[in-house]
């Protein structure tokens, strides 16, 4: 499995190699345990959050709408991340791209690695080069995907934490961890709230952790809210 950029959505994809992990976490948050070993399979996942200028493209090309904010100047730039799309704008852009959403196993497997680290990069508290969140000073907005080169998980994906929530394809439940399945596993299989993971531009370091969970409703648009693809096969 090898890095690929798809030069229809401009999407670059990183290789996550399939291997396990121990899920969840016992520091803070009661919807992160038990910690419990899951496998997962083999995928790809983009790069970088989807950007404005891939959510152009798409606009384009299907006549979808845009999204709410799209004028808003503390998030105008090409290389920013789209933000404020619902989870079913998501998921048709996903389809577009030929991928979906990321279950909420793929994304923190894709964030820690098999060897379990707190943030993407390690165990080291965030700063500017390794996330975009609210330090003391702050930000205005997002930045550019990829403004933070030292946060790249084990598999190079970068802004995992910070910049913009992501939604994954999982129902949320605070009880998802206490059972189920352990290898792929894709969440309750009802619910009133989706899966977010990752932290924003306005998040402290706590919410940026791999294994922090929060959860927003499906129909919910927010400037802190974005997404990335995932796919099961390469072009």
């Amino acid at each position: 499995m090898n890095p690929f950029t798809d030069p229809r959505t401009g999407i670059e994809y990183v290789p996550v190699a399939g291997g396990s992990f121990m899920m969840g976490s016992e520091d803070l948050d009661d919807d992160t345990r038990p910690v419990h070993r899951v496998e997962v399979s083999a995928f790809f996942l983009g790069r970088f959050e989807v950007t404005r200028a891939q959510y152009s493209r798409y606009m384009a090309a299907t006549g979808a709408s845009a999204p709410a904010h799209w004028t808003n100047k503390r998030f105008i730039g090409d290389e920013k991340p789209v933000i404020a799309v619902t989870w079913d704008e998501a998921v048709a852009f996903c389809k577009w791209a030929d991928g979906r959403l990321p279950t909420e196993a793929e994304w923190e497997y894709a964030a820690r690695g098999s060897e379990g680290r707190k943030f993407p990069w390690g165990n080291t508290q965030p700063d500017l080069t390794r996330a975009t969140f609210a330090m003391d000073i702050g930000f205005d907005g997002t930045r550019p995907v990829g403004a933070a080169p030292a946060g790249g998980s084990p598999f190079g994906a970068l802004d995992l934490a910070g910049n913009a929530f992501e939604w994954c394809s999982d129902w949320y439940s605070p009880n998802a961890y206490a059972g189920g399945p352990t290898r792929d596993p894709s969440g309750p299989e009802k619910g009133t709230l989706r899966v977010i993971r990752g932290g924003s531009w306005i998040s402290l370091p706590d919410a940026c952790r791999s294994s922090a969970r929060t959860a927003f409703r499906p129909e919910s648009r927010s400037t802190m809210l974005g997404f990335r693809v995932a796919r099961v096969r390469a072009l």
